[in-house]
């Protein structure tokens, strides 16, 4: 005779072995969410370096069409009409206005269709620092100005704004949509230091975000004058975003960053590995420049210029090797 078996017969999970697989489970989330967002920010960091690389492999491309000048904002005030057809920056008797009104031009052009006032960033607006790369948007390759190449993938507000509809933005904050993570030295347009004709922009006393410049302050400074291009800072973030969460004033001793150099070379460094910098109009003295940053309710920071602020400028060294004399004691 056979005998049925009960299909109830067969092995069943008890409620502990239940509880023991949850917890296997949970415990391999806990340990690849980590790995997989550090995966994701090495990732972003990659990303960064490339897009730097990218900007440097286009300023070579730049410098070589240009008779060897370095790329920036170039137009200069003066009696006559700036080169553009536009009549309301056509006029601009200063250095100061007249770069305003040459970033204005481009993203203009390149944005057909989208009102970008003249009035864009207002009088004070300094588009050096986070647009020089405007003028390199055709070596770029770019199909529009809101090239996502000037921005660090960990740059998540200007990300945002790079998503945001320009008409859904006031008048004169649109310009912003073509703002670049990177921030370029000031010695590219400027001179070095005292001792001519022109004065070099200065920050030192100042706030981090404030330059001091002249009325007259540009200069066409070419590749030919970098005497350390592997070691002397052409371009960086303004923030070290790639510090394990914590964004960091690029100043900051504990920032760490991609670094374009003039060489093309993209190399993360620590600010605290590089040299400290000087005053530009004051070469003679051993010290650096000081930037200060007031935050309410906490106090007043100072950051030393460090690569901002070159000893020497284009002439220096940020990294490899100790400071040039200038002069200093």
């Amino acid at each position: 005779m056979r005998i049925l078996r009960d299909r109830c017969a067969h092995p069943a999970f008890t409620l502990i072995e239940l509880l023991v697989v949850i917890a296997i489970i949970a415990l391999l989330i806990g340990i690849l969410l980590p790995a997989l967002a550090r995966a994701r920010k090495a990732a972003r960091t990659t990303l960064c370096r490339s897009n730097l690389r990218q900007i440097g492999t286009a300023a070579g491309i730049y410098t070589d069409r240009f008779a060897g000048a370095l790329p920036a904002l170039s137009w200069r005030g003066g009696p006559g009409l700036l080169p553009t057809s536009d009549v309301d920056i056509q006029t601009a008797t200063t250095d100061q206005a007249a770069v305003r009104f040459q970033a204005v031009d481009i993203m203009r052009r390149w944005e057909s269709g989208v009102l970008i006032p003249a009035t864009s960033g207002g009088s004070n607006w300094f588009p050096h620092l986070w647009f020089s790369h405007l003028v390199m948007l055709e070596e770029l390759g770019s199909l529009d100005a809101e090239s996502a190449v000037a921005v660090c993938p960990e740059d998540r507000e200007q990300l945002e704004r790079l998503e945001t509809l320009p008409e859904s933005m006031d008048h004169n904050l649109r310009f912003r949509r073509y703002e670049s993570t990177y921030e370029t030295i000031a010695q590219t347009y400027s001179v070095d230091m005292v001792g001519g004709r022109l004065e070099p922009l200065s920050q030192h006393g100042r706030s981090i975000w404030e330059f001091q410049r002249a009325q007259i302050y540009l200069a066409t400074r070419r590749a030919s004058e970098v005497v350390f291009p592997s070691g002397k800072a052409h371009m960086f973030d303004s923030f070290g975003r790639h510090n394990g969460g914590e964004v960091l004033f690029y100043a900051d001793e504990r920032a760490s960053q991609p670094i374009l150099f003039f060489d093309g070379s993209v190399r993360t460094e620590e600010t605290s590995e590089s040299n400290r910098g000087f005053r530009p109009r004051e070469p003679g003295s051993p010290e650096p420049s000081v930037m200060t940053l007031v935050t309410p309710g906490v106090g007043t920071t100072e950051y030393v210029g460090h690569h901002r602020w070159t000893r020497g400028g284009l002439r220096g060294i940020d990294w490899g090797a100790g400071e040039i004399s200038t002069g200093q004691d």
